[in-house]
């Protein structure tokens, strides 16, 4: 459900609707982003059931609804209002959290998908433009190999509802200096930062997938 139904509207509206705001975030100890859409399309559905019940109260007053016209009425309100708030379920719900020791992505259907930086054994980043000539980035990460040789931990992210460059950053932090960063140690961090502000955190992913 997570992908097959929604990842078409999120490549359509993500960029729209997301991106900028959480392009814009730092992270710091804690950062959470959500499919902002969702939240448009919640207060989207809001709107129309006042309007729809404005327009019954207008069509009713005038004499110009029959007892049919009523239940139809009533049915489509409920659908409007209950689409409400499945929207705004699924964007309370859905988000990924990125801080200084690990990320986490909690899907639709209240999944949690979670990988420490430390554990991390695996990765591949990639960017290609859609047939609009819009960019996107993606990113996949995944733990450590269980006893039957499959990843136990994995996480995917993508550039339409997510701003993965703190996590690129460091990825390029291990590569770069074969550890990863401490995270209450401000010298890593900044050094993190500086990989992310001046680009260095995307080629050098770009360039090498894994470890």
């Amino acid at each position: 459900m997570d992908n097959a139904f929604l990842g078409p509207l999120l490549s359509a509206f993500g960029r729209s609707f997301l991106s900028k705001r959480n392009r814009g975030k730092s992270t710091g100890k804690k950062n959470i982003h959500r499919m902002g859409f969702l939240l448009v399309a919640a207060w989207g559905f809001f709107i129309a059931s006042i309007v729809a019940l404005i327009i019954f109260i207008i069509d009713f007053s005038r004499g110009w609804l029959n007892s049919g016209g009523i239940i139809a009425f009533i049915a489509a309100e409920l659908v409007i209002i209950f689409s409400c708030l499945l929207f705004y379920a699924w964007y309370r719900n859905a988000y990924v959290e990125i801080t200084r020791s690990y990320v986490l992505r909690r899907t639709f259907l209240r999944f949690v998908e979670k990988v420490e930086y430390r554990r991390i054994r695996d990765f591949g980043y990639y960017e290609r433009t859609d047939r609009d000539n819009n960019f996107e980035d993606g990113l996949y990460i995944d733990g450590p190999y269980n006893d039957e040789g499959y990843f136990d931990e994995g996480i995917e992210l993508h550039s339409n509802w997510v701003n993965m460059s703190y996590v690129l950053g460091q990825l390029a932090f291990r590569i770069v200096n074969e550890r990863w960063a401490e995270p209450e140690s401000d010298e890593d961090q900044n050094l993190i930062q500086e990989y992310i502000s001046s680009g260095k955190a995307r080629e050098i992913c770009l360039e090498q997938s894994g470890f």
